[in-house]
């Protein structure tokens, strides 16, 4: 998975809903949200033009609970919205992983190896990769609504071409540009902070994580099954048919959530009823500064920058891109291992329900997560929680890591039972998802304003791991042995394990000693001077209510 600038504020809101104070306040939900632009965690001239505003009568804005505003929407709308959404997401993930098991028709079919079969399903991945580069930017600037239908369009067709394809080139083109247009589905996370303040949005940041996992697992299950009873083609049949579905249901019942796209068209409406051109939205004004090498900067040169100098990017990228890798490598790895049980292709692939009920019962430790978050906050002095206290729940998911590997390694043979091996591979769901959501959490708490640079950055390592282990998983298992290749890769994990212990030990010194830790102190600062202001108005805005109350009683 890839995340973009607003797509940092979602995954900020997961840890910010354990505390409150880690981002902008609920005072904030009538504000725009991110932009592209680094600079803050909110769009700037947001935060420059908040004295502005009342001097300036043309700067449009959400006034207190504006209906148009989709942080005041309903409960039960807010609901409906992220599910359609996160449908999305989901099935995107389920076509990265639907061919599968088709790989081998396709090596037989076209007269190639199996690694060559494999090739499609990689580059799907490195799509994922760099796909979000383009696609976060224009959903930030012209909304998600539009960005999503004409992304999605584009992969439903693309799966014509899949299915009627005479040859690798083809299918390996093909794959590759649905990765790349596919990515917009990762946007969905930037509709979590469309409709929740900071404090409300961990539940929702979690759903998209179970989304992805639980898309990337159930592509095989249902590949199997169509792979089995009509061919591989139908896997890309089965992909664009749904997927159009699904695409149809989301233009007739999503509104765009954007909040910055939102104002800038009630900017233009205002213009032209009231005759009047100086009506605007600070959104207009971000969107035209922006220039092809500042975007490149920010979504590619400092994302880079950091992975390979920031001891934190990099080592939370490197295990959390080698778990991404592992449950990928296991969708090549379960046919070869249950076939030996003398399962059909049907039943290799309903084996996958072991990692996701993994990630089924993670998703709702959440609510574990945040408690024990909580706790540890309540010991710190001034009972102020630190990042590296996001890292608790990490220890014991990283230890669980390497342990899940090797219990499914050496129980993933007869005559050991075939539910040993599938309950092994529930474990590593747990692991997996726990994983996912602390490194996040601490990336984003550990370089604030830099948080969507990082992201990108481990988002970009993760994708290309996952696609390049999908193409050495059956040499690997064919050369070393079933039991042996599940080994290396608990082997591996073994010294990932220790990461958040380390950072939770260390971090503190670490972050003093990055390179990016004086601007982030003067930013933080900034932002503490901000809450307080906004306090205060609020408290005034409170007391001059009650007085008005008194006044109209008396």
């Amino acid at each position: 998975m890839s995340q973009s600038q607003d797509q940092h504020d979602a995954l900020r809101g997961a840890a910010a809903s354990a505390v409150p104070a880690d981002h902008h306040a609920s005072a904030d939900g009538d504000l725009e949200q991110l932009s592209p632009g680094l600079a803050t965690t909110c769009e700037p001239s947001i935060r420059d033009s908040e004295d502005a505003q009342d001097e300036d009568p043309f700067l449009v804005n959400f006034e207190y609970q504006d209906p148009a505003d989709p942080r005041t929407f309903a409960t039960w709308r807010k609901i409906q919205i992220l599910f359609v959404t996160m449908l999305l997401e989901f099935w995107v993930n389920v076509i990265s992983s639907i061919y599968s098991f088709g790989a081998p028709e396709v090596a037989t079919e076209f007269g190639i190896s199996a690694v060559a079969a494999r090739v499609p399903a990689a580059v799907f991945l490195f799509g994922f990769a760099v796909g979000p580069v383009i696609c976060a930017p224009l959903s930030e600037d012209y909304g998600r609504v539009p960005v999503m239908i004409i992304g999605l369009v584009v992969v439903a067709l693309f799966q014509i071409g899949c299915a009627l394809a005479n040859g690798l080139a083809t299918l390996v083109v093909l794959r590759f540009l649905s990765g790349c247009f596919g990515a917009v589905a990762f946007n969905s996370i930037g509709t979590v902070s469309d409709l929740w303040d900071s404090d409300n949005q961990g539940w929702g940041v979690n759903t998209f994580a179970l989304s992805a996992e639980a898309g990337a697992t159930v592509g095989p299950i249902i590949g199997a099954f169509v792979v089995q009873d009509a061919g591989w083609r139908w896997t890309f049949g089965v992909s664009g048919i749904v997927l159009a579905f699904l695409t149809a249901l989301f233009a007739l019942t999503v509104p765009e959530t954007r909040a910055g796209v939102l104002l800038s068209r009630r900017a233009k409406k205002l213009r032209k009823s009231q005759n009047e051109p100086r009506y605007y939205a600070s959104h207009d004004k971000l969107r035209s500064e922006h220039t092809v090498t500042e975007l490149f900067k920010e979504t590619v040169g400092r994302p880079i920058l950091m992975l390979f100098t920031e001891p934190i990017v990099f080592w939370f990228a490197l295990f959390d891109g080698v778990n991404y890798a592992v449950i990928y490598m296991f969708f090549e790895a379960y046919p070869l291992i249950f076939v030996e049980y003398g399962f059909t292709i049907g039943q290799q692939g309903l084996t996958f329900f072991g990692v996701l009920i993994g990630f089924v019962i993670a998703y709702f430790l959440f609510a574990l997560q945040i408690k024990w978050f909580h706790y540890a906050g309540s010991k710190r002095p001034g009972g102020v929680p630190t990042p590296e206290d996001r890292l608790l729940w990490g220890i014991p998911g990283g230890i669980l890591f390497p342990i899940s590997l090797f219990f499914f390694a050496w129980t993933s043979f007869p005559p050991i039972p075939w539910i040993v091996p599938v309950i092994a591979g529930a474990l590593f769901g747990i692991s997996s998802h726990s994983l996912f959501l602390i490194v996040s959490d601490y990336t984003v708490s550990s370089y604030s304003i830099y948080a969507a640079s990082a992201i990108a950055a481990q988002s970009f390592l993760r994708e290309f791991l996952s696609g390049a282990f999908t193409l050495i998983t059956e040499p690997m298992y064919h050369n070393v042995g079933y039991q042996w290749a599940t080994s290396i890769l608990a082997f591996i994990g073994v010294p990932l394990s220790v990461i958040p212990f380390l950072f939770y030990k260390f971090g503190p010194t670490i972050r003093r000693r990055s390179s990016f830790a004086k601007e982030l102190q003067l930013v933080e600062e900034k932002e503490r001077n901000r809450r307080a202001k906004l306090e205060s108005r609020a408290t005034t805005l409170t007391n001059n209510a009650a007085a008005e109350v008194n006044l109209k009683t008396q």
